[in-house]
């Protein structure tokens, strides 16, 4: 693991047990055992380590879609598996993203985390390109890519961070969203 990435986890880790307010950057280096100067060379305060752990998040999303959406499968198979990747996702990391939408709420970089998802928008978008003439007519696929992820990511979040639902209410959710999905795009 490199330094920087050794940095976000000692730091997820610290604000876990501490909290946002009451970590210090000599909290982190000491949890990744790093000198203090070590860190300023990656991050010039505490809070700014927040996108580079949104950076994670993301990749974690992105390399989930890529291993469980199968290209072979039926569409609307790819569009359950798209779906339940991102509820996967959120469900496994519930609280790295609970903490992130608190630490990036509190950053001037919250206007970065739009950007962070740029190769997930991509991916969805390659994905719906392809998948064109399955579709409904004119679609608009870069920008259906973002309505899609906010929406999938958005149904997954009501169910894992701000609601203490029951396992069957996670999973009516997600088949929910998955006909939602559909219909939206005219499968």
């Amino acid at each position: 693991m490199d330094t920087k990435t050794k940095l976000v986890y000692a730091a997820l880790a610290v604000f876990k047990k501490k909290g946002l307010e009451q970590t210090k950057v000599s909290d982190i280096v000491k949890q990744a055992g790093v000198a203090q100067g070590t860190f300023y060379l990656y991050f010039p305060s505490k809070l700014a380590v927040m996108p580079a752990l949104a950076q994670c998040m993301v990749a974690k999303m992105e390399a989930k879609l890529k291993s469980k959406v199968k290209p072979d499968a039926p569409l609307p198979e790819q569009l359950a598996q798209i779906v339940e990747s991102i509820f996967e996702t959120v469900e496994k990391y519930r609280d790295v993203l609970a903490f992130l939408y608190t630490g990036l709420t509190q950053s001037a970089d919250i206007t970065k985390w739009e950007s962070l998802y740029a190769p997930i928008y991509e991916w969805l978008k390659q994905f719906l390109t392809r998948n064109r003439p399955l579709l409904r007519p004119g679609i608009d696929a870069p920008a259906t890519a973002r309505i899609m992820i906010g929406c999938i990511e958005e149904a997954a979040e009501q169910v894992f961070l701000f609601s203490k639902r029951e396992v069957q209410d996670a999973a009516r959710q997600q088949e929910e969203t998955v006909v939602f999905i559909e219909h939206a795009l005219g499968v």
